[in-house]
């Protein structure tokens, strides 16, 4: 089987076939269109395809990009578009192709790879564990009036609010921008990243305006799978109110939210949610695999020194498939990777209080395509 880089006219095939098995109909695009930064031309080297006997067998690739990690960055890839043609499923090609992403993303210095998929068990075998802690949070129609409330009681008149769909110019990218890029967690974006992923063709962006300062916004759908999902947002606590309150009077049906776990301080828009007795369900945040041992050890020692705990009471070391922590010569800690990952980057929580101050450190995934 030969695995390389497909080649301008192969990628236009590939593209196509990955977005008939997603159901693409007539007018709705493509998948390009949806996740523009793993298919961008400049993403070109990131792009795996396998051919048996001259024919196309599948095809995977990957993004590289920042992670922010409570303000601190460490590089990260997210692994998507894996497709393997009918003619070709059970011969290992999507295993050979995820192989691949990692294994590339991993030179050029990833320390985590991601991806979304529901087939935990196949992804599993290929050391990808579900990590990290979300919400998930319906609002139905019925909670509009409730959110008008909350935003009026929050300080802001929905008078005062103008709701636009659509409006990506540079005022918005500008102004979106410096409200995502606030929040301690989520992938780093350039200007240029920003702006390819607000205007992602399955997205519609709804925007909350006071006069010509942009106060809240919602980024809706991204992809055929993520529909009436709020798939980002950001802004000021009563501008959100009434951002969901428009949505759910004008859209007429429910809609979910995807939130990290902030704290109170960071965002209260999501406490003030559970306060009116919107359903809040914790989910795992992604499939992670683990890439680089040694930078996701500097990272936490890095955690530490921001929080103004002496990082040289950690100790992290890695023997085979085995992992060990130590805290000040005194809690010793022995797990196998997927514990590991899950203790260090949640949902698990340590039984040490000690250990409590510092774990789980939060990762989320904001700002790149939902590969």
């Amino acid at each position: 089987m030969d695995i390389r880089h497909p080649q301008p006219t192969e990628l236009v095939e590939i593209i196509n076939r990955i977005s008939a098995a997603f159901a693409y109909k007539e007018g709705e695009g493509n998948v390009a269109k949806d996740f523009p930064q793993l298919y961008n031309p400049k993403n070109s080297n990131h792009l795996w395809a396998a051919f048996e006997g001259g024919k196309l067998a599948g095809h995977a690739g990957f993004y590289p990009g920042v992670m922010k990690v409570e303000t601190l960055p460490i590089p990260v890839a997210g692994i998507g578009g894996v497709y393997t043609d009918s003619a070709f499923q059970n011969h290992g090609v999507a295993s050979k192709l995820v192989k691949k992403c990692a294994e590339e993303a991993a030179k050029e210095g990833a320390a985590l790879a991601f991806l979304w998929s529901d087939k935990h068990e196949f992804y599993g075998k290929l050391g990808f564990h579900l990590v990290g802690r979300q919400w998930t949070i319906q609002l139905d129609p019925k909670h509009a009036s409730f959110l008008r409330v909350k935003g009026e009681k929050s300080g802001l008149k929905a008078a005062d609010v103008r709701v636009a769909e659509g409006e990506v110019g540079p005022e918005f990218l500008q102004q979106s921008r410096t409200k995502i890029e606030a929040y301690p967690v989520g992938l780093a974006r350039t200007a240029e990243e920003h702006k390819l992923y607000m205007q992602s063709g399955a997205c519609r962006v709804l925007s909350a305006w006071v006069g010509p300062q942009l106060v809240a916004y919602f980024l809706i759908g991204k992809g055929k799978d993520l529909a009436n999902y709020v798939h980002e947002w950001a802004g000021d606590e009563a501008a959100l109110h009434h951002l969901a309150a428009q949505c759910l009077e004008t859209f007429g049906h429910s809609i979910s939210v995807i939130s990290p776990q902030f704290m109170p301080d960071e965002v209260n828009w999501i406490y003030s949610l559970d306060e009116l007795g919107v359903p809040l369900r914790a989910e795992y945040m992604a499939l992670v695999k683990l890439l680089d041992f040694n930078k996701v050890k500097a990272l936490l020692k890095d955690y530490l020194t921001k929080l103004g705990l002496n990082s040289g009471d950690l100790v992290i070391e890695k023997s085979g498939d085995n992992y060990q922590i130590e805290w000040r010569k005194k809690t010793r800690l022995h797990f196998d990777e997927v514990k590991f990952m899950r203790l260090l980057f949640g949902p698990d929580m340590p039984a040490q209080q000690e250990l409590k101050a510092f774990l789980p450190v939060r990762l989320w995934y904001w700002g790149m395509d939902s590969v």
